[in-house]
């Protein structure tokens, strides 16, 4: 299995000039993490993430000033130093690729080795998910034991979708395990869940808020009836995965990728006795392909 087989086609796009509303809708519509930011020419110019939309939609003014997602463009969020690889690259050094770069997607550009197009000219897209999908059809020993993370970040069910953010932000990861008083795992929070909460009002700046509503009679025998009192921030178990995947260490990894593959998530938690140990994410299978740490 060569790079070609792995590419996945065609590639998703936006311009710069396109608004994050736009891209966030085309994410939704595609069911992709990331877009290749094309120029006039059809060029490759950038990329524009979940992360990206994400940092977009967590403004830290002041609600009056926050600007709708309609109203702000890709350039401002699209990273630039845009990352590429060829056909005749290994998959192992794309994977590695990926792994020091911190990169879940790298644009395929012919280099005059596939004859599938012109000198240049972009081809495809490998993320990720390609490389699971190859991990998974792999004859590997290894145990997911071998290859998790045990350093796996947490917050509590009720902290807000605001502060799940900065901790993404802060630590450069892509998900939490939300965890109940005892610690126990009890869901799972992606970048993913904080770009596409609360789909029923886009133009909103800033993360979802939800409507709580109270009961109260309108007069004495009278019906109650629903009344909204406030709006408030979501919190995590607002928009946590649940009940939650998890898996036992002494599993192969090979497993692991293949419900990662099949469920279309990208970590799932190591659990023991109940015990939250770690993590182990598509990144850490992507860095085994790579030759490991």
């Amino acid at each position: 299995m060569n790079v070609i087989d792995l590419t996945s086609a065609p590639v998703h796009a936006v311009n710069p000039d396109d608004t994050l509303s736009h891209a966030r809708n085309i994410m939704i519509k595609k069911g992709v993490s990331r877009l290749v930011v094309v120029n006039k020419e059809s060029k490759p110019v950038g990329m524009l993430t979940k992360t990206d939309i994400s940092m977009g939609l967590k403004q830290d003014e002041p609600k009056w000033r926050r600007r709708p997602i309609d109203e702000i463009q890709v350039k401002n969020f699209m990273t630039t130093n845009l990352i590429t690889a060829t056909p005749s690259d290994s998959i192992k050094k794309i994977a590695r690729i990926m792994i020091d770069e911190k990169i879940s997607g790298i644009p395929i550009i012919e280099d005059g080795s596939s004859g599938l197009t012109e000198n240049g000219e972009l081809i495809g897209i490998i993320t990720k998910k390609d490389l699971i999908d190859y991990y998974s059809e792999t004859n590997k020993e290894k145990k997911i034991r071998d290859i998790y993370t045990e350093d796996v970040l947490t917050i509590h069910r009720h902290h807000t979708l605001n502060r799940a953010a900065e901790v993404m932000q802060s630590e450069g990861v892509k998900r939490l395990v939300v965890v109940e008083e005892n610690k126990r795992p009890a869901g799972i929070i992606t970048i993913s869940d904080l770009t596409f909460a609360n789909q029923k009002n886009p133009r909103n700046g800033g993360l979802a808020g939800k409507e709580l509503k109270m009961a109260r009679k309108e007069s004495k025998g009278g019906q109650k009836r629903l009344r909204s009192i406030l709006r408030d921030m979501w919190v995590a178990e607002d928009v946590m995965s649940s009940p939650l995947i998890t898996i036992n260490p002494d599993k192969k990894a090979v497993e692991a990728a293949e419900i990662m593959s099949k469920k279309g998530i990208s970590g799932i938690p190591v659990v023991e006795n109940k015990e939250l140990l770690g993590i182990i994410t598509k990144t850490d299978i992507v860095s085994d392909i790579g030759g490991g740490n």
